[in-house]
């Protein structure tokens, strides 16, 4: 937490938010017309595109370990892969004006430690935070108690990974949002609530070190490339209510060994749903539908990892 302190102090000339833990350090806000930001370079971090900011960028410039970057008028959005792989981006400060934070705004900003987001803000688009892997806190609008999410609503839209290797969300949420836990290299496992009925595009791919996942019973459909390039990921229990995997979810699982799939008729699946599973894998299906999980469309593909269960 002192990196972070340190890192107030160095935009202690803007405008403080409130944290939403005690404990946690404050990241400020900037001036409606500006954005603040510390480099771990102390050089000048561009942003990737610099459209969809609502204002025309005028200026960039980096002195006394502060860089600013300053608009012809007031900043409204922080637009879609605006800092997209800014990679020597520490800290920034978010203008009061802006209204939406879109998709992979700041997506690859594996060095961004915190952030506060403004109370103007009324949306966080898909993947916004994703494989930011040394952010630590958020604070402000949407932020848990722990720091760690935001929570729109009772969607849950971003997740703080730095230090962690196991999370459990909050009861109450009803949906992960797209890519949500995008990137969250070291997360090994997630607790998800009975309450939560959707999980969105990209939820946890590429979770590098995630082993297994429950999905809890409500969730009928598994969106696509949910769980895309979670090369660890080895147990999976799927939900009676699933009626249906779209397509990559499981791409690139290939550590894939014990699936559970409650489901007494067999869920939709696309083609070459679990291509990337071991070829000892199992298939565990209510041992009264085997013969229907055997010959379904595309699980038939699987026929001989598939065996009878008997669920409690």
């Amino acid at each position: 937490m002192k990196r972070l302190s340190y890192l107030a102090l160095l935009l202690g000339g803007c405008l403080a938010m409130g944290c939403s833990d005690s404990d946690s350090p404050t990241i400020p806000v900037a001036e409606t017309i500006k954005i603040e930001y510390v480099s771990t370079d102390n050089q000048l971090v561009k942003p990737s595109s610099a459209n969809g900011f609502g204002a025309r960028l005028i200026s960039n410039t980096y002195e006394n370990g502060v860089g600013s970057m300053t608009f012809a008028s007031a900043v409204t959005a922080i637009g879609e892969r605006a800092f997209w792989n800014c990679t020597t981006l520490r800290a920034i400060a978010l203008p009061l004006r802006v209204r939406s934070i879109n998709d992979e705004a700041f997506s690859g900003c594996e060095n961004l430690e915190g952030l506060s987001i403004p109370p103007s803000v009324m949306d966080i688009g898909d993947s916004a935070f994703a494989y930011c892997s040394n952010l630590e806190v958020f604070n402000g609008k949407f932020a848990t108690m722990d720091g760690r999410c935001l929570i729109i609503g009772r969607t849950l839209v971003a997740f703080a990974p730095d230090g962690l290797t196991t999370y459990t969300i909050a009861d109450g949420v009803t949906e992960i949002g797209g890519g949500a836990f995008e990137g969250a290299q070291s997360l090994a496992s997630v607790g998800i609530p009975a309450t939560v009925s959707d999980i969105d595009e990209r939820a946890f791919a590429y979770c590098l070190s995630l082993d297994n996942i429950t999905i809890p019973s409500g969730v009928t459909e598994l969106d696509p490339s949910t769980f895309e390039g979670c090369s660890s990921l080895a147990t999976v229990i799927l939900p009676s209510t699933l009626r249906e995997i779209d397509a990559r979810v499981f791409y690139g699982c290939s550590a894939l060994q014990d699936i559970y799939c409650r489901a007494a008729t067999p869920p939709e699946i696309a083609t070459g749903t679990f291509d990337a599973m071991l070829p000892t894998a199992k298939i565990y299906v209510p041992t009264a539908s085997l013969s229907a999980y055997q010959s379904a469309r595309n699980w038939e593909n699987y026929a001989t990892h598939i065996e009878g269960y008997e669920f409690e």
